[in-house]
């Protein structure tokens, strides 16, 4: 059996099958609550005031801002680093970087600030927003410029309480998309053609105009409550992440995810990061070394039993 720095094979096997798993304290709670402040006094800058509540006028403060303060370097741990490396594989993480051991300074950013998107209408499954990252790059089944998808929390974030969905089980779907791409695909094109294709996609993603009374309870039903299997027998699931300030929830590529509202009443502080690689995703490694990302896909397009 594998040996894991940080994770252990249960949450191994969860990135396999659902497509994430949480990193609980991957920093300290005290260091993201320090870093949260920085955050704060520029969202103070739009006029939005963190200790008077009349001035929260806005759902979501967007800061398309990247910020480099040691307060967030010191995020970058090594039990972070460890339990990304866990999924990636060992030196196959191109921008690993551990507070104290480098020089190197990581951005994080950008940040939806969100207060209340949604607060207005009744809690329900988002039928937009949903898909995989990658804008900058196109995409193939081997693709190195994500890695994983790292979620950053730097605030409490509860049930109902702006936390990202998650599809679990879609990164299965879109390793088969992609596999059938031997040209590539731009991420907008990929997502358009998957969520036409693909009868659970293109239902989860279908304007709500059609639909008549309990339209919320209904999606909640369909997609949170009740497992689907599609044609090639993958499960499909919407998840709701919560967390903990210094929580990271690592995501596959591949995964589909989307924005959901905020009930709570508090600000929602989040960012997300990549983590490049230093090679193309093999699925042909003649040593069978392959790490957890690795065996996620090819598991799917081999039919081979996931480790």
């Amino acid at each position: 059996m594998t040996k894991y720095k940080v994770l252990n094979q249960e949450q191994v096997n969860q990135f396999i099958e659902l497509g994430w798993v949480k990193v609980e304290q991957a920093f300290p709670k005290e260091v993201a609550l320090e870093a949260q402040k920085i955050v704060w006094e520029n969202v103070e800058k739009r006029g939005v005031l963190k200790n008077d509540q009349s001035t929260w006028t806005e759902e979501m403060v967007q800061l398309n801002e990247n910020y480099e303060h040691e307060e967030f370097q010191k995020c970058n741990t090594k039990r972070l680093a460890d339990a990304i490396e866990d999924l990636v594989g060992e030196g196959r993480w191109a921008d690993r970087t551990v507070y104290g051991e480098s020089e190197k300074k990581v951005g994080y950013g950008w940040w939806p600030v969100n207060f209340s998107q949604g607060a207005e209408k009744p809690w329900n499954v988002a039928n937009t927003g949903w898909h995989w990252d990658g804008i900058h790059f196109r995409h193939y089944i081997d693709s190195p410029e994500q890695g994983l998808l790292c979620l950053n929390l730097f605030s409490e974030i509860g049930k109902q309480g702006g936390g990202t969905l998650v599809a679990e089980g879609s990164h299965k779907v879109v390793a088969k998309f992609l596999s059938k791409q031997p040209d590539g695909i731009e991420l907008g094109d990929g997502i358009r053609t998957l969520n036409e294709q693909h009868p659970w996609f293109s239902e989860l993603t279908a304007s709500n105009e059609r639909q008549g009374d309990n339209f919320e309870q209904y999606r909640i039903e369909k997609f949170m409550e009740n497992p689907y299997f599609d044609e090639d027998g993958i499960k499909l699931q919407i998840v709701e992440t919560t967390g903990n300030p210094g929580d990271v929830i690592l995501c596959h590529p591949f995964l589909y995810h989307a924005a959901s509202q905020n009930h709570s009443g508090v600000p929602r502080f989040m960012c997300n990061r990549t983590t490049p690689l230093t090679e193309r995703i093999n699925l042909n490694r003649p040593d069978g070394n392959y790490s957890p990302l690795e065996w996620s896909i090819k598991s799917v397009i081999h039919k081979e039993a996931a480790i």
